[in-house]
């Protein structure tokens, strides 16, 4: 680092501390710290030397320790820091807290081929110091795969006109089959039954259920045919018929 200007490593400090956007890297950040720290004694007192103008907000000593472990990790995962390959300081900490380089910088890797969030390093650093003879890459892919996944599912009611659905029944009777069984089979054609989560009728309603992907397709379909997505069942099945 070039000559040490401590009015300069405030102003880095005051500015980048506890905000979102941050105008200087997480390395210079954390080397200011250090040095400020080095200086006044302890990450306690340096906190109290920290003042900003917003009154709600707090430089705590744990944030300014979070920021110093920094400049423990590995030379080939700082590097990545350098080049704003990682910039939460949420995750360079977890990352720090492991002992073996090897894994940090495996953990690292990681991180950035993934695009790992903070709490995974997190969860990731909290399995390996339980269960250290893991390799980290193999803790890595047990955390992302127990993550939770949310899935969107929608229900949908398609109407039939009266006349079209007297039309599915006759039908449906000839064939020995339920109305509701013939529309499956008549939409199941077009749309992939597969697809369709689950299906039923009530009366003249069609009712669907579908995966997110399915559903955004229907929408599609629909606007090609400039119809609402309400009347797409009633087009396919009287065209069927």
């Amino acid at each position: 680092m070039p000559k040490f200007d401590e009015n300069e490593a405030f102003a880095i400090l005051l500015t980048n501390l506890g905000k979102k956007k941050r105008t200087e890297n997480l390395l210079k950040i954390a080397e200011y710290c250090v040095r400020l720290k080095e200086r006044y004694g302890s990450w306690t007192e340096l906190s109290k030397r920290i003042k900003i103008s917003d009154e709600r907000a707090h430089i705590s000593p744990e944030m300014l320790r979070e920021f110093g472990a920094i400049l423990d990790l590995s030379e080939e995962v700082k590097m990545m820091i350098q080049k704003d390959m990682i910039t939460s300081v949420d995750t360079a900490y977890r990352i720090s807290r492991l002992k073996s380089k090897k894994d940090q910088i495996e953990l690292a890797n990681a991180v950035i081929k993934r695009k790992m969030s903070a709490s995974d390093v997190r969860a990731v650093v909290e399995y390996k110091t339980k269960s250290r003879n893991i390799p980290v890459n193999e803790v890595v892919q047990r955390i992302l795969e127990s993550k939770t996944k949310v899935v969107t599912h929608h229900l949908i009611i398609m109407e039939l006109q009266m006349n079209t659905y007297e039309t599915l029944k006759r039908e449906a009777q000839k064939r020995g089959q339920t109305a509701e069984s013939l529309a499956f089979r008549i939409l199941g054609e077009k749309w992939n039954k597969n697809e369709i989560l689950s299906f039923g009728m009530r009366g003249s309603d069609i009712i669907l259920k579908l995966a997110e992907d399915k559903f955004k397709a229907l929408q599609q379909e629909a606007r090609a045919l400039h119809i609402e997505l309400k009347d797409l069942a009633e087009n396919l099945i009287r065209k069927a018929l």
